[in-house]
């Protein structure tokens, strides 16, 4: 049985390089926890989205802003409408007037 395993290695302030598994650090760039420098006991942790979030994110904005026009347009077209009726009634009375 063979066990390979990939590391990444993390260079602490304190000046000590400690290297650890590469799925461990995807996982607390996806999560943004703090993880500790074994030496001097400081907190790190990747603060940036990356770019899967930040696309995410635009993603919801965008379908946010269509769900909004949607409705705007929905508002409006029932407003034309109402319009479009008052303006028949007018038309209609005017005749009737006229008459």
């Amino acid at each position: 049985m063979k066990l390979s395993i990939e590391f990444h290695v993390i260079q602490c302030s304190c000046g000590l390089s400690y290297a650890l598994p590469l799925d461990w650090i995807k996982e607390r760039r996806k999560d943004h926890k703090i993880f500790y420098c074994p030496a001097c006991k400081e907190g790190q942790y990747y603060p940036n989205e990356s770019n899967r979030e930040r696309l995410e994110r635009l993603l919801g904005q965008e379908r946010n802003c269509c769900i909004s026009a949607r409705e705007d347009a929905n508002y409006f077209e029932k407003k034309a409408q109402g319009y479009k009726g008052y303006a028949t009634r007018l038309k209609k009375a005017l005749k009737e007037t006229a008459s």
